[in-house]
């Protein structure tokens, strides 16, 4: 159900968040006045830190649902009743599978997604830096 509501937004917010970390990257680079450079650093760092929420905790999901069938077979469930082991069987079964959220398919929300993000927006940062410096001619 989260995956469904909140797929398109996530995929909005890895997208604006490259964009926004690499153009304050930029900027706080570019700017030479130290109120300014302050501004964009503060709002620098709580780009990052609301991406690597999002990320953290959608990594926490994903690990947290993959430990569920190690816990079922850690478990006492062959002193159960056999109607019961059967429905851990099922839950074992279904744990395989871990739940995730996705960025509309395109990427888990994991930790992985986070280190991919800095590296887009550090590419995209190279390449403002290296137009804003190159000779003009």
């Amino acid at each position: 159900m989260l995956e469904m509501i909140f797929t398109k937004s996530t995929l909005f917010n890895f997208v604006s968040s490259s964009i926004l970390i690499c153009l304050t990257g930029f900027n706080v680079m570019a700017i030479e006045d130290s109120p300014y450079v302050m501004t964009f650093l503060s709002f620098l760092s709580s780009c990052l830190l609301q991406i690597f929420l999002l990320c953290f905790f959608g990594d926490m999901l994903m690990r947290s649902s993959m430990e569920i069938g190690d816990a079922v077979y850690k478990s006492k469930w062959y002193e159960t009743k056999p109607t019961i082991a059967k429905n851990l069987l099922l839950v074992q079964t279904r744990s395989q599978k871990p739940c995730r959220l996705t960025a509309s398919g395109f990427a888990d929300v994991n930790l992985r997604a986070f280190m991919k993000i800095l590296s887009t927006a550090w590419s995209y940062f190279a390449l403002l830096k290296t137009m804003y410096s190159s000779p003009r001619t």
